[in-house]
């Protein structure tokens, strides 16, 4: 009798044991993850929450940089208008010196439109970008790897220094606004557009730099704890298996059992 009885024990045990294998690839194929506790790996899972965390390190960084990338459009933009009004001005002063057809009145008309360009260019030079001051001497120090040698310093753009001379003119007349400021004026707002340039080149390369960090960090974490579908599927399908059989063989061993219940009775 005691033998029967510890056949149909160990029969149970299996089909537990069998029974939480099964699940365990259930729950592995329907989440896609073959990690799906701390008890499956713990050193896997250790390593990936890991991964992850520099995962969205590393996105929140790629976010920064078009943030930046942003700033910098905007401010070259804007750049490219200063640069617009230099030119103009200096239309302004070959039409306003070098044409002795010109009346004093024509003349006058000139130079009221370089103390309106005048003030645009003030206003350029104290614009923002959410509340940030686009033109200003302060250097901009960005950190956008985990790496603390990777650092990305921006150089200020100072408009306002660079144009000044142009912003204080109110005349070309005797005494007032020459050719060599302006072209100096222009030099200076070329030489600001170059910087910004170079600052969105260097930040292009470091937001490619950073999305391959990304992506090869979201590769490394798939290997980890995504599951193999096809070897997990036959996981399954042998789990399935055996719990079907551990069930019959439960049941075998419980009508052995009855069998012999009944020679007793």
């Amino acid at each position: 009798m005691s033998i029967l009885i510890s056949n149909s024990a160990d029969a149970a045990h299996y089909l537990k044991q069998n029974q939480n294998n099964l699940q365990k690839s259930l729950k592995r194929l329907s989440s896609g993850k073959k990690i799906t506790g701390g008890a499956d790996d713990p050193g896997g899972l250790a390593v990936a929450m890991k991964i992850n965390a520099s995962i969205k390190r590393l996105a929140g960084s790629e976010n920064n940089v078009q943030n930046t990338l942003s700033f910098l459009e905007v401010q070259d933009g804007l750049l490219e208008t200063a640069g617009n009004i230099v030119t103009r001005i200096s239309e302004l002063k070959g039409l306003h010196s070098d044409d002795p057809l010109k009346s004093p009145t024509n003349q006058a008309s000139y130079d009221a439109e370089l103390v309106t360009l005048a003030a645009q260019l003030t206003d350029i030079a104290g614009m923002t970008f959410n509340s940030e001051a686009l033109f200003g001497t302060d250097v901009i120090p960005l950190n956008f790897d985990e790496d603390t040698d990777a650092d990305i310093t921006i150089a200020g753009s100072d408009l306002a220094t660079a144009v000044t001379s142009l912003t204080s003119a109110t005349t070309f007349g005797t005494g007032g606004l020459d050719v060599a400021t302006i072209d100096t004026a222009l030099e200076n707002v070329a030489g600001l557009r170059a910087a910004n340039g170079s600052a969105q080149n260097r930040l292009q390369f470091t937001a490619q730099s950073l999305s391959l960090q990304r992506i090869n960090m979201v590769a490394a974490l798939s290997r980890i704890e995504d599951v193999d579908l096809a070897a997990e599927t036959a996981e399954l399908a042998k789990h399935s298996i055996m719990t079907q059989a551990s069930a019959a063989m439960v049941a075998q061993a419980n009508s052995q059992n009855d069998i012999a219940l009944m020679l007793l009775s």
